[in-house]
């Protein structure tokens, strides 16, 4: 049989807003500001489920997570599973990836706890090109599911996703009692180009259950799409946007959306530029449990980073931010702007 894949990494840094706030929300992932974070310490044990396109094969995987980033992978969209496993304000742990996984020829179908597929930008820092993350990633999209994803291999270029979970971030016990359809459809639409489409609609569940935000109730339905292309050997461009609704809480206007585009550089095996701008509106405070919004209409936010891998096991990656909402609500302590200047490394074993 194959062996077992292990292995993890270890992530910290720091963002340094440009005026005095305590925090630089709703920025995501990088509070608290002007301080030092262990972001992920890391650990997974993977067995492929790999046929090679004929056969039947088993495989599992299990992620675990330690550090300021812990908190935000959990499963709080019900407060079941690991919710709750932290440390102090800053810090907890996470089992973000629980699964096991059955393969037949073409055929794979993941059954367990695992990271979404919508969307561009993922949790994990080894995923991602900038140290923070797009509002659409974290106010807009799921992290995680728990239920069954069928993957199949229609042919070379397309690649076609159904599954049933369990509504978004929850637990094994569905507190919410929430049902929904997650799938899709991945395209190759030639050697530099491709397009995914992926949604997740259904019963969002009984938001009244343990307390929780009426956001956490309703019907929804959300899509992404990422459009990705090679411009030339060394320039690479994508572009995602982002549509949600959830009927039935919160109202009538319960909408968000979002467009980002990323233009990607690469000047060598050690130095890679990157650009990010971004636009999500989210004016109902719909997204993700209502944790954003309040009034404002429009978030916008404009990033340029590099990355620097001097080696294999260690990328560096300094970046700078500019974000800002189109009326006076005081979103970033109290300003309508905020400049931040970020930094982390992450090191992999």
């Amino acid at each position: 049989g194959r062996p077992l894949n292990v292995g993890g990494w270890i992530s910290g840094g720091i963002t340094l807003p440009g005026r005095n706030v305590a925090t630089t929300a709703p920025i995501a992932f990088v509070n608290p500001s002007d301080e030092m974070l262990l972001n992920q310490a890391w650990a997974y044990l993977e067995r492929d489920a790999d046929t090679g396109g004929c056969g039947l094969d088993f495989g599992y995987r299990v992620d675990y997570v330690f550090g300021a980033d812990g908190p935000d992978t959990q499963a709080f969209g019900d407060r079941g599973w690991d919710f709750g496993w932290n440390t102090n304000a800053n810090y907890g742990s996470a089992i973000p990836q629980l699964y096991g996984e059955v393969a037949y020829n073409n055929l794979s179908v993941k059954i367990g706890h695992f990271f979404t597929i919508i969307g561009y930008e993922v949790v994990p820092v080894t995923g991602n090109f900038f140290y923070s993350h797009a509002y659409t990633m974290n106010y807009g999209e799921p992290f995680t599911h728990t239920g069954a994803l069928g993957e199949y291999a229609l042919n070379d270029n397309v690649t076609l996703y159904s599954g049933y979970t369990m509504g978004w971030d929850s637990g094994f016990e569905n507190f919410l009692d929430a049902h929904t359809f997650l799938g899709g459809v991945s395209i190759s639409l030639s050697d530099v180009s491709s397009i995914a489409y992926m949604t997740n609609w259904g019963q969002f569940g009984d938001g009244t259950a343990k307390g929780l935000a009426a956001g956490n109730a309703g019907n929804i339905y959300m899509h992404s799409i990422v459009y990705q292309r090679s411009l030339s050997d060394k320039l690479d461009y994508v572009f995602q946007t982002d549509y949600g609704t959830n009927t039935g809480a919160n109202g009538p206007g319960n909408e968000w959306y979002g467009a980002n585009n990323y233009l990607f550089y690469t000047l060598n095996d050690c130095w890679k530029l990157g650009a990010r701008y971004e636009i999500f509106r989210d004016q109902a405070g719909a997204g993700q449990g209502g944790r954003v919004g309040n009034g404002v209409e429009e978030y916008t936010a404009g990033t340029l980073g590099v990355n620097y891998t001097p080696n294999k096991n260690l990328t560096i990656r300094p970046e700078t931010r500019w974000d800002w909402v189109d009326r006076n609500s005081g979103a970033f302590g109290g300003n309508n702007s905020l400049f931040t200047f970020g930094v982390d490394a992450i090191f992999t074993f």
